[in-house]
């Protein structure tokens, strides 16, 4: 489970992060939010992606007991959207051992995860 999830996350980040550039390169965003800022499937389309956000954050928060770790990736996960969500998952990610589970994986307690 743990390479799959790695590989998962590993294609959502580079995936993203490139298409961002590509985007980036093609127009910049500003100029496209003047002009399509208004649609109503823009502005629903970006209430969809940050509820989403902001339901992977309250993940976050369960996982993390620190709220200098939880703000922090609130910052980035509200400026880089699912590159942060990937890169905060890979970081829990490789800290599992290779026979974990995906429950290891979702659930707080690392103490559940033995070492072996």
């Amino acid at each position: 489970m743990r390479n799959f999830l790695l590989c998962f996350f590993l294609t959502i980040a580079v995936t993203m992060t490139v298409a961002c550039f590509w985007a980036g390169n093609y127009q910049n965003m500003f100029d496209y939010l003047r002009v399509h800022g208004s649609h109503p499937w823009y502005v629903a389309t970006l209430l969809d992606c940050y509820w989403g956000f902001l339901i992977f954050y309250l993940w976050l928060v369960y996982k993390e007991n620190s709220w200098l770790v939880r703000i922090p990736w609130l910052v980035a996960i509200l400026c880089l959207g699912n590159i942060a969500v990937a890169t905060y998952a890979i970081t829990k990610v490789i800290r599992l051992p290779l026979n974990a589970s995906l429950e290891d994986f979702l659930l707080k307690k690392d103490s559940r995860i033995s070492v072996s």
